[in-house]
């Protein structure tokens, strides 16, 4: 026989298997599936492995870079800080006289020749001066703090006449303020003048007082005074639910392993979360004033005086941004992305021309008890909850338009789409799939087909050579062994796919519990602003 009439037949023959084997390659291939289903898995294992450490070093990183920013700060404004406790020293001490006043005019002038360039060196030298009746010398003192810093320089004198009774000069020194601030264009020092009022400090003269009130009141009409604020703040508040990270992470191995649409899973699962995380900040802001009596009046005014004081500087403050960035990388677990989008909502917030309402929202979302009284951030939250809830219900429907109503599970060879409230139907699809395909699974592969081909090729080429046979025997054996270990393994094929489809299921009731409970949140975060 030439070997022309032997490649024909082994065609022929090739030709004849493939027409009793009528099966798409996509089901022949399942050991192909099988290894590329576990090489899709080892590669998001080493894809998130990568991605973990490349966030932990971020926050490595960043905690270093506000170690090193601490450091910059007590090298380039130590002294400051000296200043600062000084004058709150001195403060008191006028209530006790302990310490000289000789004492105190050489301490003072000691720190203002390290400090000339900060406005409040320039108070404590006007204090000192007015202990000591050196008229000319608080005048010029004065003078020179309230050129450094006009606003902070007002509402520190103002503070300090109320502090020791002498309202009628304090009056002075708030229409001075006043003259200096752009009601559409507040800064963080409107939040002294707010805590001071919340906290009584302007009652000891109720003309005053009056005039104090006239003025948040105007901060406050200011918020509904054009649709522009309005869209504006509602658009602020959104922005910030959006980019807060989210406590709450789903460990759904199975889902990771089987269901195709797992990420809108984890993305819903986190959204979900956030109600919590807004709860804890209405409640942290649900205090109540301490008691206002004559007793503690002086305490309260130095606990204001304080918060006036160490309201930082511009040269600080930039040294302060700097660590609010870092601190948002280390919130946000290393996602700088994530981070960098927060930033820019605080930088927003924070620049020039800010109206009163952006001013309340920082107060609200951005700054903490240590940078802004509760009270007053409590005051901020009150006055703009209407955009805050308008912000919830705008971010709420856009999750919940995100949340998958299907899931689409692929699990060895089964794939099947669920609601995830299905389980006994999905149960049941996979075993009438695993016994209507259990020709096909268990013996249409790579391996049995390539025996197969082998099995024929060496039939073929026994016309040429009876060597050929030796490979037929060989083929035909691993065959065989294939047959008998599909047989024994199928069952337990079969029940590994039932269990990974059990377990999905059961993942995906606790992923739809889970959004059930944070609707429910949601709406006890409807309440707990209403009730502020």
């Amino acid at each position: 026989m030439s070997s022309n009439n032997a490649v024909n037949t082994l065609n022929e023959t090739i030709n004849s298997f493939k027409s009793r084997v009528d099966v798409k390659i996509e089901s022949v291939n399942t050991s192909t599936s099988s290894l590329r289903a576990t090489t899709n898995k080892i590669y998001d294992s080493i894809s998130k492995f990568k991605i973990d450490m490349i966030q932990n070093e971020e926050k490595q990183i960043a905690h270093e870079n506000m170690l090193r920013i601490d450091q910059v700060l007590k090298e380039q404004f130590g002294d400051y800080e000296a200043i600062r406790k000084t004058v709150m020293g001195v403060v008191k001490d006028f209530d006790i006289n302990l310490v000289r006043n000789s004492t105190i005019q050489e301490l003072s002038e000691e720190l203002w020749i390290t400090s000339s360039r900060y406005w409040l060196s320039y108070a404590l030298i006007a204090i000192t001066a007015w202990v000591n009746d050196y008229p000319e010398v608080a005048s010029n003192a004065i003078s020179e703090g309230v050129r450094k810093d006009r606003i902070k320089s007002t509402l520190f004198f103002c503070l300090m006449n109320l502090r020791f009774a002498r309202s009628e000069v304090a009056s002075k020194w708030f229409y001075e303020y006043m003259k200096t601030v752009d009601p559409a264009s507040l800064q963080q020092e409107a939040a002294v003048v707010l805590q001071a009022y919340l906290n009584g400090i302007f009652g000891t003269d109720k003309e005053l007082e009056n005039e104090v009130n006239k003025v948040i009141q105007n901060w406050v009409n200011q918020l509904d005074a054009n649709e522009e604020i309005s869209a504006t703040l509602t658009e602020t508040y959104l922005t910030y639910i959006r980019n807060l990270p989210s406590k709450e992470y789903c460990d759904y191995p199975s889902l990771k392993q089987f269901c195709y649409n797992v990420s809108e899973v984890e993305a819903s699962y986190m959204n979900g979360g956030k109600y919590n995380e807004l709860i804890e900040l209405v409640k942290s802001l649900d205090v109540e004033l301490s008691e206002q009596t004559k007793d503690n009046y002086n305490n309260r005014i130095d606990s204001i005086l304080v918060n006036l004081i160490t309201n930082y500087d511009k040269e600080e403050l930039e040294l302060k941004n700097q660590q609010i960035y870092f601190k948002m990388i280390i919130d946000n677990d290393g996602k700088v992305e994530s981070a960098e989008q927060q930033y820019e909502v605080f930088q927003g917030i924070q620049a020039e021309g800010f109206n009163v309402g952006n001013q309340m929202v920082k107060w609200v979302v951005f700054d903490d008890n240590s940078q802004t009284d509760v009270h007053v951030r409590k005051f901020g939250l009150q006055n703009t909850r209407k955009w805050f809830k308008e912000a919830i219900e705008n971010w709420s429907l856009s999750i919940n338009q995100a949340i998958p109503l299907d899931f689409r599970l692929h699990i060895d060879t089964w794939s099947g789409i669920t609601n995830g409230e299905d389980q006994a139907d999905q149960t049941e699809q996979m075993k009438s799939f695993y016994n209507n395909n259990k020709f096909q699974i268990m013996y249409v592969n790579t391996y049995n087909i390539a025996a197969v081909i082998a099995v024929i090729l060496t039939i073929g080429l026994a016309f040429l050579t009876p060597f050929s046979l030796i490979g037929t025997v060989l083929a035909l054996g691993f065959l065989v062994f294939r047959v008998l270990i599909a047989r024994k393994t199928y069952p337990k094929r079969v029940n590994a796919a039932l269990n990974n489809l059990n377990n999905c299921m059961n993942e995906l009731a606790d992923f739809k519990q889970f959004i059930k409970e944070s609707r429910n949140n949601k709406e006890k975060l409807i309440s707990e602003l209403e009730y502020l």
